[in-house]
This record gives structure tokens, sequence and C-alpha cells, in this order.
């Protein structure tokens, strides 16, 4: 996804936590006067963090009081998601890492008192 995607997300997301058609969700628009309240407000960034494969910074949360706000902090935490460039050399580490990742870890197995030589 990319920055243009936010729009949209948002749209779908205002429809599904709120129930009804935002129209259109103007960069201006104060939040609250939206008719959305703070639970309502973390749920739709929950959706647009799912939809859009980021992570927002908790930080970030309370500074958002309009559309644009939001649009803003999800378009900051885009670059995290999806790096713009990456080296060869880069994506090979990153290759072996998840790679490394998928290899079971052998899990010791408790042994029974009765083998250890009870005293």
């Amino acid at each position: 996804m990319t920055p243009s995607d936010i729009p949209q997300v948002l749209h779908r997301a205002y429809q599904q936590v709120t129930q009804r058609d935002p129209g259109t969700l103007d960069r201006d628009a104060d939040i609250r006067a939206l008719g959305v309240d703070s639970v309502q407000l973390l749920e739709m960034i929950v959706i647009a963090e799912t939809e859009l494969g980021l992570r927002v910074p908790d930080a970030a949360l309370g500074g958002v009081e309009t559309v644009g706000d939001l649009y803003d902090m999800l378009g900051e935490a885009l670059p995290q998601a999806f790096p713009q460039t990456q080296t060869q050399g880069q994506g090979q580490v990153q290759a072996q890492v998840q790679a490394q990742a998928q290899v079971p870890v052998p899990v010791p197995v408790p042994v029974p008192v009765e083998a250890r030589g009870a005293r």
C-alpha cells in the first residue's frame, strides 16, 4: 500500500466502526465532529494499521484531532513499513535471518529423577 491508499482505507475504517457513510473525509474535519469517540478512533487506527501493514507508535496517537492528523500519522508510519531502498547485501542478510527463524529449535526433554541416579 502507498500513501495514496490512506484516504480509502480510512473511509472504510470509518464506515466499519460507525456504521455510517462519511461522504468525503476532508483533512480539516474534526474527528470528534464526525461523531468518533476515542475508542472508535483507536478501532479505526487498528483497522488502518492492518490494511496498510504498518504499526503506528503509541506516542503518535495522542495528537490526532483532525482527519488530516490521522492521514499524516499513518503516512509517517508507511516508510517504516515499506523501506524505499534496500541493498542486495541487506536483502541477503534478511533472507538468511528469515530462513534461520524457520529452523525448529530442539526442546529439552525432562529426565525423570529415577533415571538421573536418585540418592
